[in-house]
Parts: C-alpha cells; sequence; structure tokens
C-alpha cells in the first residue's frame, strides 16, 4: 500500500479579541464547539489550533488552520459557513473587538526529525512578523532565513519546527474592531513551535538571534518587526 504526505500550502491565521461586549466564556464555547469544528468538515481543512497569549499583548487569541491550498477560500464549500452561519455566530461576531484573518502561502519549512510530529503542535507558538520596506530588503530577510537564522535555531533544544508564510490577503471581521487601530497582517510571517519555553534561556538560542546578520538586518528592519509568544489553548483533531 502506498501512502502519501497531505501537502498543506496555506495558513488561516486568525487573531482574536474579546473585548467589551464578548465574554471569554461566550467566545470560547463558540470557538471550540461550533466555528472550528464546522471548518474542519471540509477536506481541505487539515488541522486546527488555538492559543492563549503568553506575552500580555492583544490581540490575546490565536488560530491557526492548515488548508492545502489557499484557493479553497473561494470554493463554493467555504463561502456556505458564512451564508449558512447560526444566529449565535453571527451575533458573537458582531460584537468581538478583534476577528481579524489572514491568508498565508507557505514558502519554507523546517522541522525537527526527532521527535519531529510527534510533538506538534508546539505547547509554545512563537509568531514573527516582518514588514518589509524595500523589495530588496525582503530578499535579504529571506536569504538571512534561509542560510542563517533557522539553520541556527533548529539546533537549539526543543525546537520542534517552523515556517514561514507570505501573506496573500487578509479582512477584519469583528463588528466592534476599532478602525483607527487596525490590527496588522505583516506580508511575512514565521511561525516557530516549541516544547516549551525554556528555549529563551539556551545559550545555543542567545547566539542564534545575536549574530552580525541578525542585529545589523532587524535595526534596518526596525519598527516594522513584531515577535509574539503564545501558549497552546486546544487543538482540534480531524
Amino acid at each position: 500500500m502506498t501512502s502519501t504526505t497531505r501537502v498543506n500550502d496555506a495558513l488561516l491565521f486568525v487573531y482574536g479579541e474579546c473585548g467589551p461586549y464578548v465574554t471569554e466564556e461566550e467566545f470560547n464555547e463558540w470557538y471550540d464547539k461550533e466555528h472550528v469544528p464546522a471548518r474542519l468538515v471540509l477536506s481541505d481543512f487539515s488541522t486546527a489550533a488555538r492559543y492563549k497569549a503568553a506575552d500580555g499583548k492583544s490581540p490575546s487569541w490565536l488560530a491557526i488552520y492548515d488548508v492545502t491550498t489557499p484557493e479553497v477560500l473561494q470554493s463554493d464549500a467555504y463561502k456556505t459557513l458564512s451564508v449558512n452561519a447560526s444566529a449565535n455566530e453571527k451575533f458573537i461576531i458582531s460584537r468581538l473587538a478583534v476577528l481579524h484573518r489572514g491568508v498565508y502561502r507557505l514558502c519554507l519549512t523546517i522541522e525537527n526529525p526527532s521527535p519531529g510530529s510527534a510533538l506538534l503542535p508546539g505547547k509554545v507558538v512563537v509568531v514573527v512578523g516582518i514588514l518589509p520596506k524595500t523589495p530588496e530588503q525582503e530578499e535579504e530577510i529571506d536569504r538571512w532565513y534561509s542560510v542563517e537564522h533557522l539553520p541556527l535555531l533548529s539546533k537549539v533544544p526543543g525546537f520542534i519546527r517552523a515556517r514561514r508564510y507570505k501573506l496573500l490577503n487578509d479582512v477584519e471581521l469583528a463588528g466592534k474592531a476599532d478602525p483607527t487601530s487596525p490590527t496588522i497582517a505583516f506580508p511575512l510571517l514565521t511561525l516557530y513551535d516549541w516544547e516549551s519555553a525554556s528555549f529563551a534561556d539556551e545559550p545555543a538560542y542567545k547566539e542564534a538571534i545575536s549574530t552580525s546578520w541578525s542585529s545589523k538586518l532587524l535595526t534596518k528592519v526596525g519598527e516594522g518587526l513584531e515577535v509574539r509568544s503564545f501558549s497552546l489553548y486546544k487543538s482540534f483533531a480531524k
């Protein structure tokens, strides 16, 4: 019998914030029992996981979905989810402060072969967003990731996986979103799965983030860099 590995070329990256009109209990019950399960019914949705901010920053919640192709969002099956949304879902979304969805295409994956996917999703996920100032800077960022940064980080104890993505489109869905303080969808996104938060204390990690190339490049990027840390809240079986 021949087996094939399912390739997930795209990611749905969704930030959430309850705000004053939705309780966390309401938000989680809707997300866990209604919103995520409805999407995992679709064949192109492979995995789903939800995370809670571990850095005290906002948005407080993150959901990520691995999907086979970004075109699935244009499919009739996916569009039907919104058309047939329950009254409860429409009510919750209309009151949320943030429900920001970004659609990304995968461009690179590095995974620790031992123990590898057995520990996925990681208990900690670090999200790095970068806003390049020029096409030339984006090219240098790509080289830095491939040639130096990811190879070094992959040697840090506790590393499970790193995935790089590039933004295709984004939309704010929350009914109570503040138009004066929009959620930023970074054109370049990297997700790191770690076994625990202790990776940050490892000498190999400190070395990886403090090389000459890293320091010079990130200084150039400046405020176009965001680093977020999240703890796994719940993963969902297909």
